[in-house]
């Protein structure tokens, strides 16, 4: 018997990394408007936003982070969504899974704290993290 896909208590641990990945926009999508609103004041925050605000050198660092994480998150959630649905997730899918998850949040740090080669590190962690799991689905 093959057992329903859309089932609420099949959340893997793929799936559970792909939760946490896309809660993981919030705080991304927060953090920089946070330092612009300390340049420019809750009348700005509150406003249409019309002028607009730099911030700090890492506020600029947060929204590239932010736009990199978007970038990359429906390539993941597809990559991860086929191997669930096919019925291919398994142990090493959930493993790369984990470490995706684990790439993704340091890369989003790292660019945050400005230290170039832990965020490349972290990037090319999740893409090989990424690569495992494409893997299985065509093995």
């Amino acid at each position: 018997m093959t057992p329903d896909l859309l089932a609420p208590n099949l959340l893997t641990p793929d799936l559970l990394c792909l939760l946490l990945l896309a809660l993981w926009s919030i705080p991304l999508n927060h953090i920089p408007a946070f330092g612009r609103i300390t340049d420019a004041g809750l009348e700005w925050a509150a406003g249409n936003r019309e002028k607009s605000v730099a911030g700090a050198p890492w506020v600029g660092r947060a929204d590239r982070a932010q736009r990199n994480h978007h970038d990359n998150l429906a390539m993941i959630a597809t990559v991860i969504l086929i191997a669930h649905f096919t019925q291919q997730a398994d142990a090493i899918t959930a493993k790369a899974s984990i470490a995706i998850l684990a790439c993704r949040v340091a890369h989003g740090v790292a660019y945050y704290a400005g230290v170039g080669i832990v965020r490349s590190l972290a990037y090319f962690g999740s893409i090989i993290g990424l690569g495992v799991i494409v893997w299985r689905i065509l093995s």
